[in-house]
């Protein structure tokens, strides 16, 4: 148990027909899948399962992208990395999906993608979902559900939350060590810091606040858009191309609020003290004192670098969101690259999902982190103190009819 959430050491699943949701959602060029991360994160959890008949639902995308396609390739690399066959079933729950879940030899199958099905991501609440057909034609079929998915938790949909309320649920072994660890990041008495950034204003300014106000955090360090938009606030000049860069990331915020809260924790905040600028294709390192707004904002400058990075060692968990900057033009990556390497050095050091994992990958500096989130929407909504509903359904069903039943 976990947070009040069962795992698989609350279950005996020996020998149990089990029904696996995981997320292997990955980007997609020329019908070639490019990262296969978190394929890899699920391999604990199946290899744990290896010994049962295990039927695997998972997502690629969604309706009218480019990459919203079968789960024939997934199941390829998924037998690749496990170094078992697991079966591909190009349907979810007609009557020819049934007879290859009940006649397969396979000890892995991975059904179609759950998002072909319309279903799937409407807004239902877990009760309402339950009563969908898929709910319907496959809970019958297993005797335990599992959810490792944590990077797709905070959604609301049938494969995520229709099945705890009408079979046995658990937690995966990705879902327990993503909790575990972005609990510490709130929980534990450690001294912490967060570096918040990226461009998405509204998600680290959710996590800024709770930190802040529930006292999580002894400091914030903000870079990216996130930190051009507080030194606009306070009035700094950041130019017309960067103000644009800034509106188009700010929905749903109230400056005024930010204004108060800056105010109000002005010795716990940390800010850009300069910028890495793009002028006539090259960096040029300006103070933001000095900054005529001449240039597009890129990074965070060499001063601010140096200042976050003697910051970081003094606390005992670090939690980072987001890049400093434009990590994927080499001439701005500085930022990005050098507060990675000084979170590395922390006792305990969480990196967000999204855009700062993948640097951190890039630089081959995940392996010395505490942690790196699958999950960039979960984990914002775990740090900025929300319920995912797919968790919260498993610990609200466990509670009140499986723990007494099993």
């Amino acid at each position: 148990m976990i947070e009040g959430l069962p795992t698989l050491d609350d279950v005996d699943f020996s020998g149990k027909r089990i029904l696996l949701r995981v997320d292997i959602n990955a980007p997609i060029v020329n019908s070639t899948i490019l990262d296969t991360t978190r394929f890899e994160s699920h391999i604990p959890t199946l290899r744990e399962l290896e010994d049962n008949r295990v039927v695997i639902l998972a997502h690629q995308s969604r309706a009218g992208k480019k990459d919203f396609t079968t789960l024939e390739a997934h199941a390829d690399i998924l037998s690749r990395l496990l170094g078992k066959n697991v079966e591909y079933v190009d349907d979810l729950f007609s009557s020819c999906a049934i007879n290859r879940i009940s006649e397969s030899e396979s000890s892995y199958l991975l059904l179609e993608n759950v998002r072909f099905y319309a279903e799937e991501t409407l807004k239902r609440t877990p009760e309402e979902h339950s009563k969908s057909m898929i709910v319907r034609r496959l809970s019958p079929l297993f005797d335990l559900y599992i959810n490792d998915a944590f990077s797709a938790s905070h959604r609301s949909q049938a494969s995520l939350v229709g099945f705890p309320p009408v079979i046995p649920s658990v937690v995966g072994r990705l879902v327990e060590k993503e909790v575990a660890a972005l609990t510490r990041a709130l929980k534990s008495s450690e001294d912490k810091i967060f570096i918040l950034g990226g461009a998405k204003i509204s998600d680290s300014v959710k996590v800024l606040k709770n930190v802040l106000t529930s006292e999580i955090a002894e400091k914030v360090a903000v870079t990216g858009v996130v930190g051009n938009y507080f030194l606009m606030l306070k009035g700094k000049k950041i130019g017309e191309t960067n103000e644009k860069v800034v509106e188009e990331n700010k929905e749903g915020i109230d400056d005024r609020e930010m204004l108060e809260i800056l105010e109000k924790y002005q010795d716990r905040i940390m800010l850009p003290v300069d910028f890495g600028v793009e002028i006539d294709g090259r960096r040029e390192d300006i103070s933001v004192d000095e900054f005529d707004g001449n240039g597009r904002i890129m990074d965070i400058g060499v001063n601010t670098i140096s200042m976050f990075s003697e910051e970081i060692p003094k606390y005992g968990v670090v939690v980072i969101n987001g890049p400093a900057g434009v990590f994927e033009n080499e001439k701005f990556a500085l930022g990005t690259f050098e507060i990675l390497k000084a979170v590395s050095k922390a006792e305990f050091s969480v990196v967000g999902g999204g855009h700062i994992s993948t640097a951190a990958r890039l630089m081959g500096i995940d392996k010395k982190m505490g942690h790196v989130s699958t999950g960039g929407g979960a984990s914002i909504r775990f740090l900025s103190g929300e319920r995912l509903p797919a968790l919260e359904v498993i610990r609200e069903y466990w509670e009140k009819k499986w723990s007494k039943a099993l």
